[in-house]
């Protein structure tokens, strides 16, 4: 066939695919592929039938509540102002339908599908009914908790989490902020006594809150004692006019997240009451005595749940931008025989690993969130709280780092997948990437706290290796003498890989080996060596979080051998064994640095990971429809459900405000070009 008559073929089949869509019919015949039932995994994805169901009624009434839903006019053609002040609208909404509710269960469906469909909401409503009374139940006594609970609950105080500065992110020992103690009036005295002091970034600050608990340094008698933690006003809640002594604005437009107020503060000589501090760990007594926390780590105690949801937050952005570049890839047909640009290997090479890495993520949410629920619920036992969040805090930080870039990366494929399309903002995909982009970073710079967990690893590993029995995340490493007497894989088949134990005792292995060279390096090098192997200690903490991630999804899919979902075990087991593949295969270089794997061992993990990418792009629509996610929570065209993608496009283009007419700039900038002579 000459390139002529390829051409003519091609341009026939394009016309025939505009004309009569070939969407539906090709999504229909995805759907037919699936190997589990679809609803099911819909059911066990959103965590019980029941919570499925709460979750559909949730969508409905989003759509049908004329202040919750904004309209596809809206969406992408607001200004910042716009999108604050009808982000606060649907807050404000939301709390008179979560009253009206009652149950906790529809309460929390209809939570979720606001913030699917919102991620200014989201991000509104989590500092306000997650960070803020989170960090009260953490910080606070008995007694404080009690009495300002009740109006953070109910709004009456929206409050905000002050703790980033200006020049100070993850360095919280560095902040500027003072409070200073006065024995005369019994009074804490709030300063920023620096522009680098100014706290920055903080979520509702900008326009909302009326109160913030605030870190700053505790000065007592012209002495630091520590950083603390300290509920501070704002704005008068009648008025909203910011208090005497805080000088507080928006920090103004930002690539995503422009319903969300972001703000900055200075504090200048504003006087709160001594037990305005927040008390259960650390105190001052009205002579002035200071009474430490018994771990300084607990100062951070909040932000271990703000980066577990991290998790949340990528299977949100995630999840929306696979389902979009997966149905459009079945419907977009190219290439000389019309093939649907999913079939090519470079393409669905890169969305494969990050539907796995979803289901893996759904898991890792639950059984990770639960243990951080169980440890919130025993605070008042300060022993047993104490005895396990430095583990849990490690775990936090490097899933935070691992689930970050990843989804950075993913979502950048999924741009890339829909070519020139994607810098169309009615297709979502910029939505999706610009809303997640802050959680790669908020709560502090992820190489900061990928650092803490490689810290926390290496004080373990010596443990082990001094004959200290370990217990949570890094129990595992109780077995370092014989990780250390083995040299390399006996590796033969490629069934071999598939082993859950295969691959995690390889990343035991891969780590352990690592941070004994890296601790040979760090002996004696104070923080200069610490800096100089920053990259390779990065990698081990990444290491260490993925054998977590591997060992904690085996443990969950095992609650479910004998309910109703042990039919998707076989699916969600694939799921696994991708994901782990493609963590093998990123790692391929240190394997083959350390000579672990032979060059031979490498390729057949290559193939294994090659061949589970073709076998999971046979059932990629069912398994991203399984998410459920509704055309109006996509926002995009090109990932509608029916896939009649290309006339809905049109449609959402044509409806923007002055799409067609003569512009309001013709007759001063155009006329006198095209029509010089009156």
């Amino acid at each position: 066939m000459s390139s002529e008559e390829i051409a003519r073929k091609r341009l026939s089949a394009i016309q025939q695919q505009l004309i009569h869509s070939t969407g539906p019919a090709d999504l229909a015949r995805e759907r037919a592929n699936a190997s589990f039932d679809v609803n099911q995994m819909k059911a066990f994805f959103a965590g019980g039938k029941e919570f499925s169901e709460a979750l559909d009624d949730a969508y409905r009434l989003i759509q049908r509540d004329p202040e919750l839903y904004l309209g596809d006019e809206y969406i992408f053609d607001a200004s910042n102002a716009e999108q604050r002040e009808v982000t606060m609208r649907q807050l404000r909404r939301y709390v008179e339908v979560k009253d009206m509710l009652k149950s906790s269960l529809r309460v929390r469906a209809f939570h979720l599908a606001m913030c699917q469909y919102s991620e200014s909401f989201n991000m509104r409503s989590y500092v306000a009914d997650f960070l803020f009374p989170q960090a009260l139940r953490l910080f606070s006594t008995s007694e404080q908790y009690n009495e300002w609970i009740g109006d953070v609950l109910k709004w009456r105080t929206i409050g905000c989490f002050a703790m980033t500065e200006l020049g100070y992110s993850s360095f919280l020992r560095g902040l500027e902020t003072t409070a200073t103690f006065d024995k005369k009036t019994d009074e804490f005295i709030i300063n920023s006594p620096s522009l680098l002091s100014t706290k920055w970034w903080i979520g509702l600050a900008g326009e909302t809150a009326t109160h913030a608990i605030v870190l700053a340094q505790t000065v007592v008698d012209g002495k630091k004692c520590g950083i603390d933690w300290f509920m501070v006003p704002l704005r008068n809640r009648k008025t909203g006019r910011l208090v005497v002594g805080v000088t507080a604005g928006n920090i103004g437009a930002k690539c995503g997240r422009n319903g969300l107020d972001n703000g900055w503060i200075q504090f200048t000589g504003l006087r709160i009451p001594r037990t305005n501090m927040m008390m259960r760990w650390a105190s001052v007594s009205p002579d002035g005595k200071y009474h430490p926390t018994p771990n300084p780590a607990l100062s951070y105690a909040p932000l271990i749940g703000e980066r577990l949801e991290t998790i949340i937050a990528t299977t949100l952005a995630v999840s929306r931008g696979l389902t979009i570049a997966c149905r459009y890839g079945c419907v977009r047909r190219q290439g000389e025989n019309n093939e649907q640009i999913m079939d090519f290997q470079s393409y669905y090479v890169q969305l494969m690993p990050g539907i796995a890495g979803l289901y893996v993520a759904n898991i890792i949410d639950r059984i990770t969130r639960r243990k951080w629920d169980v440890l919130v619920q025993n605070v008042d036992d300060g022993t047993i709280f104490l005895n396990n969040v430095l583990d849990i805090h490690a775990i936090s930080a490097g899933l935070k780092g691992v689930y970050g870039w990843w989804a950075v990366e993913i979502l950048e494929f999924c741009r890339r997948s829909l070519g020139g399309h994607a810098y169309s903002a009615y297709n979502a995909i910029g939505e999706c990437i610009n809303d997640f982009g802050p959680i790669t970073t908020g709560g502090g710079d992820n190489y900061a706290l990928m650092g803490q967990t490689a810290k926390y690893v290496l004080k373990s590993l010596k443990m082990a290796s001094d004959g200290i029995k370990l217990e949570g995340s890094v129990e595992y490493l109780n077995n370092v003498q014989e990780a250390l007497s083995q040299s390399s894989s006996t590796m033969m088949s490629e069934n071999e890989i598939l082993d859950f134990k295969f691959i995690r005792g390889a990343l035991a292995w891969l780590l352990i080996r690592k941070a004994k060279t890296i601790e040979t390096t760090l002996t004696g090098g104070g923080v200069a060596a610490w800096n100089d192997n920053i990259v390779h200690l990065i990698k081990l903490a990444e290491i260490h979080t993925h054998h977590y991630i591997l060992s904690e999804y085996l443990n969950g899919l095992g609650e479910y051998e004998s309910t109703e979902y042990k039919n998707l075990l076989p699916i969600l087991i694939q799921m696994g064994q991708l994901w782990g593949t493609y963590v093998m295969k990123s790692l391929l270089e240190l394997f083959l640095e350390e000579g672990y794997f032979s060059p031979s061992q490498a390729k057949m993990i290559k193939k294994v990971f090659y061949d589970l990418c073709r076998k999971t792009r046979k059932e990629a629509i069912p398994l991203v429809d399984a998410w459920a996610l509704p055309d109006f929570i996509l926002k995009a065209p090109f990932g509608r459900y029916d896939g009649d993608i290309y006339p809905a496009y049109l449609n959402r283009v044509r409806s923007v405000p002055d799409c067609v007419g003569v512009s309001s700039y013709w007759s001063k900038y155009v006329k006198p070009l095209t029509d010089p002579d009156p």
